[in-house]
């Protein structure tokens, strides 16, 4: 489905997210794993994380001095990583996401995001500021408790074992989802304007475009929606692009034929430089080759076209006769 205008849940879909898991008891069944095993690591979940900084490279052939924004990313490890493995595919993954829920959905891409906004005259894009770490417990307790429909005992344990230190973090395959859902929470506001003001709405997990002849009027709504729950919107990466201008939706152009921005595929090309001159260390070049991989992959998820040169190119790089994995 594209999106109703704004996209909103109807009633049958919001029922369908329900889990309705009223006792430990039934979570423990739910999820394979002993409701014991469950209570021990929710008493000490910080021990089940390994954290790490992580920043962006310079982009090649920039004009302006970098300025690195680093991200501190939390991964679950051990026994906790496979609780949240199982929570999100037993409990999350295969809810009847309302339709203009497209990041980290399965069977939904980029371009699900895109297709509602093609040929509009207006687009704005809204991002919102630090999304993970400003999600706190008392969100996710929410979306378990009153969205899911968990008891208040479940809803509690669930939320210890997907939050870390009062908030989402980045790295557990279950934050995307919980994201997802809190933000299908909170954005009622938003969901009733843009279908007022006949405006596309969609989403990519942080990121939220709209489109229409009255998309500008979306703006001060989400700021106030969003703030109203503790969020708050990214000022400098709000844009309003109008009919004449390059469309750029979540990093993709859109035209007749969506597209990579030029700076992603120079930064591919870069990279593939960078391997064929040899320039970069023995033991990084495993997790290089692999980013390549992935970022050529998500090109030619977008754009097959541009992205077979490319792949060829790296595979000739690496002396590998299979195809990139997808």
């Amino acid at each position: 489905m594209v999106v109703k205008k704004c996209g909103s849940p109807n009633r049958n879909e919001s029922d369908a997210l329900r889990h309705n898991l009223r006792s430990v008891c039934d979570l423990e069944r739910r999820l394979g794993f002993p409701r014991e095993k469950l209570r021990e690591i929710a008493a000490a979940p910080e021990s089940f994380y390994t954290s790490f900084l992580f920043s962006k490279a310079p982009r090649p052939f920039a004009r302006e001095p970098f300025k690195p924004k680093v991200r501190e990313i939390d991964c679950p490890i051990g026994a906790l990583l496979e609780v949240q493995k199982r929570i999100y595919a037993r409990l999350l993954r295969d809810l009847a996401w309302p339709n203009y829920i497209c990041g980290g959905v399965r069977g939904r891409s980029i371009l699900d995001n895109l297709r509602p906004h093609q040929g509009s005259t207006l687009v704005v894009t809204i991002d919102i500021k630090k999304w993970f770490p400003s999600i706190t417990y008392q969100h996710v307790y929410f979306v378990w408790r009153a969205i899911l429909g968990c008891s208040h005992k479940v809803a509690k344990l669930l939320t210890t074992l997907t939050t870390l230190n009062g908030h989402l973090p980045q790295g557990a395959p279950t934050s995307t989802a919980l994201a997802n859902l809190v933000l299908i929470s909170i954005d009622a506001p938003i969901r009733t304007a843009a279908a007022a003001l006949n405006v596309n709405y969609s989403s990519w997990v942080d990121d939220l475009p709209f489109s229409g002849s009255r998309a500008r009027q979306v703006i001060p709504i989400v700021a106030s929606t969003l703030k109203r729950r503790g969020f708050r919107i990214s000022r400098s990466k709000l844009q309003v692009m109008n009919a004449g201008q390059r469309r750029t939706i979540t990093g993709v152009i859109a035209g007749n034929k969506p597209s990579i921005s030029k700076q992603h595929r120079d930064r591919i090309r870069a990279a593939l430089h960078r391997l064929r001159v040899g320039d970069i260390r023995e033991e990084d070049r495993r997790v290089y080759i692999a980013t390549q991989k992935g970022r050529i992959a998500y090109l030619s998820r977008v754009n097959p076209g541009q992205a077979r040169r490319l792949e060829s190119e790296l595979m000739r790089l690496t002396d590998t006769s299979h195809k990139i994995d997808e």
